[in-house]
């Protein structure tokens, strides 16, 4: 339902740089199928990426960079390279050209403010865009390239926003391969999370006579809880910090749905593991529950896989009480 409320762009995160050369490219299969390819340039070099167009098919191609004032300066440029393309720009010198190819030369010019992006959630600078048809058959190259800076660089190509199964599932881990993209250090990533598993752990140690009493199954639920808030509390510690370096965007909707989702998955599998039931038709109806909860944590993104892992388990162990 949230995606019905504003149109949105996902796009499939793939993180490694490019080629040296149009011979060592990194190829892209399935170049209509959004994505972000992530990578660095270290100042002088060129990266390229390379994918088959057939003649007339849609190419769309874009270029960001990380928001903030380390980004400020960092404008590569975006050339394309392939046949039948009417040369327009000036190619950088260390541009390899293949032979008998036209290239477009998009050069990159900051924006007056960078762009949220709500399923992250992070900001960045586009600094270019082009969205034409391939004038021939053949393999067409996107390469990068700075005179001088060196900075971190993403590369939008295709315009079909589909996620296979494993790519979704998969976006705890590229969300934070891209706060590290964007500059982010682990300790400052993790530290909601890590605040969230203190605090509990803090009140747990408060309650040692209690909690002597808890078998494995509710030591689960309560840590799948405490991931699951964790989880939710990152989201929006990081939308309050793209929001910083970046302008409002509707794309806030969708930061707190999933925000949301994660902080009521964690309050649910807290209460659950905190009631205190005998073992019977109830605890089976509460092992129920937490695969419920361990499925709609892997869908929604929520616990980093660890709340999910620790659902699953709460939801395989007796809940029997400890004699």
């Amino acid at each position: 339902m949230y995606l019905l409320l504003i149109p949105v762009l996902a796009h499939v995160p793939a993180f490694g740089e490019g080629g040296k050369s149009p011979e060592t490219a990194t190829s892209v299969e399935n170049p209509a199928k959004s994505r972000v390819l992530y990578g660095q340039l270290s100042g002088t070099d060129v990266q390229y990426y390379s994918f088959k167009m057939e003649k007339g098919e849609r190419i769309v191609l874009g270029l960001i960079v990380p928001a903030g004032k380390e980004s400020r300066t960092f404008t590569p440029d975006l050339i394309l390279m392939g046949p039948g393309l009417s040369n327009e720009g000036k190619v950088p010198e260390t541009a390899e050209l293949p032979e008998g190819y036209g290239t477009k030369v998009f050069s990159g010019k900051m924006p007056e403010s960078a762009t949220y992006e709500g399923f992250t959630p992070s900001a960045f600078y586009s600094l270019a865009r082009a969205d034409l048809q391939a004038p021939e058959s053949g393999t067409y190259y996107a390469a990068v390239s700075s005179i001088e800076e060196r900075g971190n660089y993403g590369v939008i190509l295709g315009y079909k926003e589909r996620f296979s199964l494993i790519e979704w599932l998969l976006i705890p881990l590229n969300q934070i391969k891209t706060y590290r993209w964007e500059g982010q250090g682990l300790l400052f990533i993790l530290f909601p999370l890590g605040v969230t598993l203190a605090a509990g752990i803090l009140a747990i140690s408060l309650k040692m006579e209690a909690a002597a009493g808890f078998n494995p199954a509710r030591w689960s639920g309560i840590f799948a809880g405490l991931f699951f808030l964790g989880t939710g509390l990152s989201l929006i510690f990081q939308m309050l910090v793209s929001l910083s370096r970046s302008s409002y965007s509707p794309e806030v909707i969708i930061t707190v749905f999933l925000a949301l989702a994660s902080l009521g998955l964690g309050i649910t599998a807290l209460i659950l593991s905190l009631k205190d039931e005998g073992y019977g038709m109830k605890s089976r109806r509460k092992q129920f529950y937490f695969f419920g909860i361990g499925l709609a944590g892997l869908f929604l993104w929520a616990g980093w896989f660890i709340g999910p892992i620790l659902a699953f388990e709460a939801a395989v162990l007796p809940w029997r009480r400890k004699s």
